[in-house]
């Protein structure tokens, strides 16, 4: 399971990469809000130090039991062409989490048991 701290990660190493200068650029934001069969497509934009706030009231208002949110990308414009700053993209799920919680499913691409080990048990 991802946090929004991947994603700001990202983003930062997208900055980095590109050269440039975080705080003077708008971002965008584009998500998707995916049902069964269905899929709505969104996008916020905000300055740099929105984007924490931004990412977690993009989860907060929109993912519900029966759906998923995917942050799909996040983009700058720079000399005027659109700059991509993630990687990849991060979906977030109830499903997913409580299965994670309950210990039926690992994210092969994480080391699950570091994350589970810093909490104390009893």
């Amino acid at each position: 399971m991802y946090t929004v701290s991947d994603i700001i990660s990202d983003i930062n190493r997208g900055c980095m990469a590109n050269n440039m200068v975080e705080d003077m650029f708008r971002y965008r934001i584009v998500f998707f809000v995916n049902e069964g069969n269905n899929s709505a497509k969104y996008y916020l934009d905000t300055a740099y130090n929105g984007l924490r706030k931004a990412l977690e009231s993009i989860i907060r208002e929109n993912l519900s039991l029966t759906n998923c949110v995917v942050i799909a990308e996040t983009t700058a414009l720079k000399h005027g062409k659109c700059v991509f700053l993630q990687k990849r993209s991060y979906s977030f799920s109830l499903d997913g989490y409580f299965r994670q919680l309950s210990g039926e499913c690992r994210d092969s691409g994480r080391n699950g048991a570091d994350r589970y080990g810093r909490c104390a048990v009893r």
